[in-house]
């Protein structure tokens, strides 16, 4: 029987390649995680609630939003819409010079050059419309209207703007769980090289076996590396969300969890009363509606009541008067009665009503949209939460395979190729039920968000 040896120089050789090729990965990995530490030790926890909390103070849309609001509030009241009267008061103060030449009734001169005249004036006046076809009262709706409408865009941009937080936050936690997941299959695969190069050593292995599970902890080391930077980008985005520092760092503290899932029927009755987008078209609906029936006020008679008070003194050095004060009130009424216009006014009026009727078949529209998206959102997220339950099951069944696995490529049972892709089915396992558990909560935040209780649950 022959038997074909290795110098042992040579394997020598092998061993110290082998070692320092060891030596070398767990210095980089190590290198890695104390750059890692030193970039990113700095860091606070954030829960969910603090970062909508934080979000609702400091996000510029919302801040926008609400000083818009604040106009439109502003904006609202008796004096814009025409109740009240217009006040004012008025003076003047006039010198002349004059060259004068006065003949009376007799026939007698009088003449002057150079002669002065002064004139002081005051007055006071008040100009009140008692009545113009209603359109004062139409026009308080309006504003009332204009200030509510202007309440619900406020409404959806928090709304938007929760949403987009709470699935940016939950994306970080995701991204976390998958970095711990690849550390995870980083120490599996060091376990495996660690007992490739034990048989190499001892002369059960062979250094294929060996490189190839070197080349796979790179893999996964790779991998690590691509999701961190992933994940600073999320946190990053997250950061601007929160009007923070982007290389602010922080640690989420809220998993992911999911509520019980409520019957379509009653998300669907809550819909008219709690969606933005519903009744934002309603309003919309009112304002054409008033804007309706403001045509109809030019045709009815316009009643103004004025009140003036004047003070005029007027001092002359030649002629026969010297000085002269009027002074005293003026008070009246006028009315104006439009007659005709060449049917201006009921061509305008015919124009408003069909954009009234045209707006209410927009918000039909924008009502069946809504029903259709809450349809469609209910049952994504209730598939998603069946998804998550299966996926659930096969990670319980993949962990169990690969802790079995490596037991028998202990013993040499399997391959190291067939042990790599067992590692590999465990970890899309693992990634899988991460992606369906991040679904499903993109799911569950649109679906509170179209019922309106993103918002009310932070009343």
């Amino acid at each position: 029987m022959w038997r074909i040896g290795i110098p042992c120089v040579q394997i020598w050789k092998i061993n110290m390649s082998m070692n320092r090729m060891k030596a070398w990965i767990l210095t980089s990995l190590l290198l890695y995680v104390a750059t890692s530490q030193i970039v990113f030790g700095q860091s606070r926890s954030l829960s969910l609630e603090d970062a909508l909390a934080t979000g609702l103070k400091n996000n510029f849309s919302i801040r926008i939003a609400e000083h818009t609001q604040t106009i439109a509030k502003n904006n609202n009241t008796l004096g814009n819409a025409g109740f009240l009267p217009a006040i004012g008061l008025s003076g003047g103060m006039k010198e002349s010079t004059v060259n004068a030449k006065v003949t009376d009734n007799l026939g007698l001169q009088t003449s002057g050059n150079g002669q002065n005249t002064g004139t002081l004036s005051l007055g006071a006046s008040l100009d009140w419309t008692l009545f113009n076809g209603f359109e004062m009262f139409i026009r308080k709706d309006q504003l009332s209207a204009l200030q509510s409408m202007q309440s619900i865009t406020t409404r959806l941009k928090v709304e938007n703007v929760l949403a987009e937080i709470s699935v940016t936050y939950f994306t970080v936690v995701q991204m976390n769980n998958s970095l711990q997941v690849l550390q995870n299959a980083i120490d599996f695969s060091r376990s495996r090289m660690d007992l490739t190069f034990k048989k190499l050593q001892i002369g059960s292995g062979s250094e294929l076996s060996y490189l190839k599970s070197s080349t796979d902890l790179n893999a996964d080391s790779a991998a690590f590396l691509r999701q961190k930077t992933a994940l600073i980008s999320a946190k990053s985005k997250l950061n601007q969300l929160l009007v923070w520092d982007p290389q602010n760092d922080f640690d989420v503290t809220t998993p992911i969890a999911f509520g019980q899932l409520p019957s379509f029927e009653s998300l669907l009755q809550v819909l008219p009363e709690m969606n933005g987008e519903i009744n934002q078209a309603k309003l919309n609906t009112d304002l054409s509606m008033l804007e309706y029936r403001m045509t109809h006020s030019p045709k009815y008679p316009q009643v103004d009541f004025f009140a003036d008070y004047n003070w005029v003194s007027n001092q002359y050095n030649f002629g026969t008067t010297a000085k002269a004060i009027n002074s005293g009130p003026v008070v009246g009424l006028t009315v104006n009665l439009p007659v005709f216009d060449g049917f201006n006014k009921s061509r305008i009026s015919a124009n408003a009503k069909i954009t009234a009727e045209a707006q209410k078949i927009s918000q039909e529209e924008v009502v069946a949209a809504v029903k259709s998206d809450l349809w469609m959102v209910y049952n994504e997220y209730r598939n998603n939460l069946r998804l998550v339950s299966l996926e659930t099951k096969n990670l319980e069944v993949a962990r169990q395979t690969i802790k079995i696995s490596f037991e028998k490529f202990r013993v040499g049972g399997i391959s190291d190729y067939e042990l790599r892709e067992i590692q590999l089915t465990e970890l899309e396992a693992e990634n899988s039920l991460l992606a369906a558990q991040l679904q499903a909560k993109k799911s569950e935040t649109e679906l509170l968000r179209l019922t309106g209780k993103l918002v009310e649950s932070r009343k």
